[in-house]
């Protein structure tokens, strides 16, 4: 036993004690159970002295002893919840309103709501998830055995996330409060960089630098096949037209361009063979139009579905990586800002940072139902 600032430490008890697992507190008096005694006991905290307070009963557990007729101390959380809607939360600086996992904190710090859409971005170790309106929702989905994910991407349907981990190399799923993890494809993926959710025929299209191939699998692994294989170098970023039928590539090679093929792999056609690394990849199914970001001329470029009518929404960008869009705004990270930032989907004006001190973010996407609309 010791003080609460680690002095005046000394022992209580130091023998026979074979298997202790319970330990509670309460009054003057320790509690424990132990496994091979098969007993409860305790001691008294000032005097050492002990006594078995039951024993022969198998299978002991936790063990907390309290006292139904008091109460000992407050918080500003007894009181009407501290205000928070649902989580109060208190530390010694003060009450913190929390929100469950799909919920986020509005602005007055107290109220949590379920959102419209929100932001979802990769960072290797861990997958989050932040507001559109406020900094205040900064959340770790919580996964666990996350090494190194790379490509991102949902299915609104089901409310689960799909990422690839270049380290594990694997591609998993789980659904956004981060339970039924499990690994969809583990074999034969070398390093999976682009991957995509086809939301209306319930498949799972990715793409490996390593084994420079285009395959395909239903959301849950099963019935892969290889699409596209011939004169691939280095695909990287992946995207999907599920309504139209087609698919859509960068390439990172020695000639690096953007492709597109249908989604069976067929009618394969160069769109943008004068590009840099293209990455971040994405459609805008509302207006028609592609956008990327070029890591070699630090832009972020988008053209029609056929490549024509190019033009450039942002420069002056210095290390451009990931790349989304909703509504009237791109999204996108950039690593040596260490951000993820904002602006106007045409005119590239009326930057804003969403956020900052992030590093390393790998891919980035807006979670809503109007990203993943359609039929066929």
């Amino acid at each position: 036993v010791m003080n609460t600032d680690g002095t005046g430490r000394r022992v209580l008890v130091e023998d026979k004690i074979p298997h202790i697992f319970g330990f509670t507190l309460l009054g003057d008096y320790v509690y424990w159970t132990d496994w091979q005694r098969r007993s409860i006991e305790r001691v008294h905290k000032r005097s050492a002295e002990r006594e078995v307070i039951i024993d022969q009963l198998p299978d002991l557990m936790g063990l907390k002893a309290t006292n139904v007729h008091r109460v000992i101390g407050s918080n500003p959380c007894a009181e009407d919840n501290g205000g928070c809607s649902h989580l109060c939360l208190y530390r010694p600086q003060g009450l913190r309103c929390a929100c469950p996992i799909g919920f986020e904190l509005i602005s007055d710090m107290k109220t949590c709501i379920v959102p419209e859409a929100f932001l979802l971005f990769s960072r290797r170790a861990d997958i989050r998830r932040i507001s559109l309106e406020t900094n205040n929702n900064n959340v770790a989905i919580p996964l666990t055995g996350v090494k190194e994910a790379s490509a991102l991407d949902f299915d609104v349907t089901d409310n689960r996330i799909y990422w690839t981990d270049i380290s594990l190399k694997t591609i998993s799923r789980a659904f956004m409060n981060g339970s039924a993890l499990e690994h969809v494809v583990e074999f034969g993926l070398d390093y999976p960089e682009g991957m995509a959710v086809d939301w209306l025929g319930k498949n799972l299209y990715w793409a490996d630098t390593g084994t420079n191939r285009i395959e395909v699998s239903k959301l849950d692994g099963q019935h892969r096949q290889v699409l596209v294989w011939k004169d691939l170098d280095s695909p990287r970023a992946l995207a999907l037209d599920p309504a139209e039928g087609f698919m859509y590539w960068t390439e990172w090679g020695g000639k690096p361009k953007i492709d597109r093929a249908a989604m069976d792999g067929s009618e394969r056609t160069t769109l943008v063979p004068n590009v840099g690394r293209a990455n971040g990849l994405t459609i805008d199914y509302a207006k028609r139009r592609l956008y990327w970001t070029d890591l070699d001329t630090n832009l972020i470029e988008s053209s029609n579905m056929l490549g024509l009518n190019r033009e450039v929404i942002a420069d002056d960008l210095p290390h451009p990586f990931g790349l989304t869009q909703y509504q009237d705004y791109i999204y996108w990270t950039d690593w040596s800002r260490r951000s993820i930032e904002r602006a106007n989907k045409t005119s590239g004006q009326n930057r804003t940072i969403i956020q900052g001190h992030l590093d390393y973010v790998m891919d980035i996407l807006v979670f809503h139902s109007s990203r993943q609309a359609g039929w066929n």
